[in-house]
């Protein structure tokens, strides 16, 4: 090829190259002013976006007070939410929900039907299964609250905590405190568990004088015996020995020893049941009994003259005989009918007779009248 044709076709691919800087860095330019628009440009693979709407709705706008804050609190902490068949049901608290679902909401829950779901049937040998491992379970808990309490005991009965250190006596008036207590056989520095009450009690009650004993523990080193004592109301007499009764026949005591109390003559009860602790018989129960009606009418109204009663004969049920010595009389009582009437009569004797003598209560006042015979 000629010299001259290759000068020619240099310098054109210069010319094109020139044309080629000049088109880029103008378009460079270009760039620079104008900004980039999806609009003007066409992108290959990119689909268009469309700028998004602006929500005008006041509802769903972002509070702006604090009111509106505590509203929308409210509002989403009682929300009820459910789904069925792809539906979605908010609670009438959800302020920015689509309006056509929250008025179908009523209907749509007429529709829904909340089914359990069925508990799945186990076989026979499962069951059973089943069965034995929760009765394993109750036998191992029951074992172990059995355990926990047998150590409890074993703890208390072998810790020196709980050693008594002071018996407390209360309520004793005729016996001492240092007698109940050797009854009981209690001993200081003893386990306070390691006795039963109710020994205790039966213990204390060897005494005849004991009518309720009841034993307590004051954790944890105190023991308290509460007693009621019985209380000698007549004596009888055994030899040259006096016997000390209460109201309910029981013997309290055997001594030579006399009690400022109305004497019993007459009785029933052999020596060999005349024993401490021991009640009289039957018969002179019964007789008993009516000697606390007489007694308890005496000491009625404005003239009390149970003091001066000092000795009853009650061998005859028929014809009680009271002897009143400071006044020097006796009566001849009877039974215990028209007892408030004999005690008038008896006054009026005291007081209308001076005289030692015997008076005669014992007929039929309805028919006869008492009298007095004088001593000669």
């Amino acid at each position: 090829m000629p010299r001259v044709a290759k000068d020619k076709v240099n310098k054109s691919k210069k010319k094109s190259n020139r044309t080629r800087n000049i088109v880029t860095e103008n378009t460079l330019k270009n760039t620079k002013d104008d900004k980039f628009s999806f609009d003007e440009e066409i992108v290959i693979g990119l689909k268009r976006i469309d700028e998004p709407k602006v929500i005008t709705d006041k509802k769903a706008q972002r509070p702006n007070n604090r009111k509106q804050k505590r509203k929308n609190v409210k509002a989403s902490k009682n929300i009820n939410d459910y789904e069925d068949n792809g539906i979605i049901i908010k609670s009438k608290y959800m302020s920015n929900y689509d309006d056509d679902v929250y008025n179908k909401k009523d209907q749509i829950k007429r529709n829904i039907k909340r089914t359990k779901k069925e508990p799945k049937k186990l076989s026979k040998q499962k069951e059973i299964a089943k069965r034995k491992r929760k009765k394993n379970l109750k036998v191992i808990k029951i074992l172990m609250l059995l355990a926990i309490i047998i150590g409890g005991i074993i703890y208390a009965m072998l810790s020196p905590i709980f050693n008594i250190k002071n018996i407390i006596v209360t309520g004793n008036k005729k016996i001492s405190s240092e007698t109940i207590i050797s009854l009981s056989g209690l001993n200081i520095d003893q386990n306070i568990f390691n006795f039963w009450s109710n020994d205790i009690e039966e213990a204390v009650k060897q005494n005849a004088y004991m009518d309720t004993v009841e034993v307590k523990r004051k954790l944890p080193d105190i023991v308290e015996i509460n007693v009621k004592e019985r209380t000698a109301t007549y004596m009888i007499t055994l030899g040259n020995a006096y016997v000390h009764i209460n109201n309910q026949g029981y013997i309290l005591e055997i001594t030579a020893k006399k009690l400022e109390v109305p004497l019993l003559i007459g009785y029933n009860t052999t020596a060999e049941e005349i024993v401490e602790g021991n009640r009289l018989n039957q018969t002179d129960l019964e007789k008993l009994n009516d000697v606390l009606k007489i007694m308890e009418v005496a000491s009625s109204g404005k003239s009390d003259i149970s003091g001066l009663i000092t000795q009853i004969d009650i061998s005859d049920r028929n014809n009680y005989i009271l002897s009143l010595p400071k006044e020097k009389k006796t009566i001849y009582l009877g039974d215990t009918t028209n007892l408030s009437t004999k005690l008038l009569w008896i006054n009026k004797f005291l007081e209308e007779e001076k005289n030692e003598g015997i008076i005669y209560l014992n007929v039929n006042l309805n028919t006869k009248r008492p009298y007095f015979r004088e001593k000669v």
